[in-house]
């Protein structure tokens, strides 16, 4: 297939052609891992004017949207902005030129009506529509008849459309497929551009808005997402917190896989493809409306197309059942948040002491230390991404994994938790053991007395146990040191700073 065919069919976008050739219709530890055989749609969608489901697995439903939005064309990117109105991209072939454009519909008695044509101003195709929340207007992309795109924003109450500055919109470069995140109360842009910088094909960029709307200068998402193919459609998920995006890289299911990872800016983790949605077609543009709820484009079987040359996708919805999602998480995603590393103050809990229990709990420890941050600041200037990304973060996901684990647990299931715990050499290795078992220790009464004492009958009966595994200072770089008269390298460093911890390594189910 001619490449610049494809990159020219991803720009608008458009009808995508399959890289699969089978003509066959068959430094922050932050990953989703879904896993499940695929059953493909029955033959009878080609013609239903009702939603047709497919069962993927338990708890996982899939819809193909009825024929009022889906056409033999090419229909993309549905996104749903409320309860009853969505938005999508729908292309055709006309007179040997793709042209998309963006359509609106609604939602009556459970049934999407026919799309409606938005009227977006003088270029010849607009596409890749996003509608961040309270936002004055919605992103887009406006091409012209050659398939020169770039990113716009059309202002609601202005009524005008306005393409994005220059180090956005880079000449000689594609720029598309806008996406709007919040990290922290940070505003970022999530963009697909092939300009120069990236790893190969097109790559998802990122710029952060400053409070004035200025769009800061592009910065590659990195290797972990990016790829020597084609890296698309991204979507950041505030439901869980994962980046969901499309690749043809190597090793995936087929042509476009959804994938997914874990972490923020240019700082993820090493996507794991959401096997569960994937065929041996492709898969692209997902979008969640609600945590239990989303939409994907795809020309799986069951998408409408007149001919195997071109592979039209189509819209499908799926639907996870919200009782199978904490139960699916539990047995297949806690491994994406290990190991979790849990930090600490110095000689924290209960300095000055060789007991080896405490009191405290590990969410008294986290809090006290949280409040210190300013006074790590004197010292260590960039402490605050490790207060806010790493410590924060990591009691956050800390709840998560509690949840997880308590869904198992009330299935009747054995688990282990295996749990390190570190210190610094700032003392000596005798009393730096038994500070790694008291952190440990407030970890376990933290667990105690989560969510009302939840796991307490767990803990008495043996259905939980907590594998304890201190290690005090040997594990220690040499870069943090074990003069007391050294604040800076023994304490507020942030070498010293990520010696501090426990780890939880492992959680085992026990058969």
């Amino acid at each position: 297939m001619n490449r610049l065919f494809f990159i020219f069919l991803i720009i608008l976008p458009l009808s995508f052609i399959s890289l699969n050739t089978s003509s066959s219709n068959d430094n922050l530890e932050l990953t989703l891992i879904t896993q499940s055989p695929t059953v493909l749609l029955d033959d009878s969608a080609l013609t239903a004017n009702i939603d047709t489901i497919i069962h993927f697995s338990r708890g996982l439903s899939i819809y193909h949207l009825p024929g009022n939005i889906n056409t033999y064309g090419s229909e993309l990117n549905f996104t749903q902005v409320n309860k009853n109105t969505a938005y999508y991209t729908s292309s055709n072939l006309e007179e040997n030129i793709y042209q998309s454009s963006v359509f609106s519909c609604t939602l009556k008695q459970g049934k999407w009506q026919k799309g409606k044509y938005i009227n977006l101003g003088n270029s010849f195709s607009s596409a890749n529509s996003h509608f961040p929340k309270n936002e004055l207007g919605f992103y887009f992309n406006v091409c012209d008849i050659q398939g020169n795109c770039k990113i716009a924003f059309r202002n609601y109450k202005k009524q005008i459309t306005e393409e994005l500055s220059s180090n956005i919109n880079l000449e000689n470069s594609t720029n598309t497929q806008p996406h709007i995140a919040i990290h922290n109360a940070q505003k970022v842009m999530y963009f697909v551009s092939d300009r120069k910088g990236g790893f190969g094909g097109m790559d998802i960029w990122l710029s952060v808005i400053n409070k004035e709307g200025e769009y800061g200068v592009p910065i590659n998402a990195g290797d972990k997402i990016n790829s020597a193919f084609d890296d698309i459609t991204p979507f950041f998920n505030s439901f869980e917190e994962v980046l969901y995006f499309s690749s043809n890289r190597k090793n995936g299911v087929g042509g476009f896989d959804i994938y997914t990872s874990n972490g923020k800016l240019n700082l993820w983790d090493k996507p794991i493809n959401a096997i569960q949605l994937n065929t041996k077609q492709d898969e692209m543009y997902l979008s969640f409306y609600e945590e239990t709820k989303g939409y994907f484009a795809s020309n799986r079987k069951g998408a409408l197309y007149t001919s195997n040359e071109f592979c039209c996708n189509d819209i499908f919805c799926f639907e996870l059942d919200e009782r199978e999602i904490i139960q699916q998480e539990s047995i297949f995603h806690i491994a994406k948040l290990l190991p979790l590393k849990l930090y600490f103050h110095n000689d924290e809990p209960d300095c000055c002491t060789m007991s080896v229990t405490t009191d405290k709990t590990y969410k008294d420890a986290y809090i006290s230390y949280f409040k210190m941050e300013d006074k790590y600041n004197l010292y260590s200037p960039n402490s605050t991404i490790f207060f806010e990304d790493s410590l924060k973060g990591n009691f956050n996901k800390l709840n998560r994994i509690f949840s997880y684990v308590l869904a198992d647990l009330k299935l009747g299931k054995t688990i282990q938790l295996h749990v390190k715990g570190f210190t610094s050499p700032l003392h000596k290795k005798d009393y730096n053991i038994n500070l790694s078992k008291r952190r440990i220790q407030s970890f376990v009464n933290y667990l105690s007395l989560y969510e009302n004492m939840s796991f307490s009958p767990f803990l008495k009966s043996g259905f939980l146990k907590i594998i304890e595994l201190p290690f005090g200072e040997s594990n220690s770089t040499k870069k943090v040191s074990d003069n007391p008269e050294d604040s800076l390298n023994s304490i507020y460093s942030l070498d010293a700073i990520l010696e501090r911890r426990i780890e939880i390594i492992d959680v085992k189910l026990i058969e």
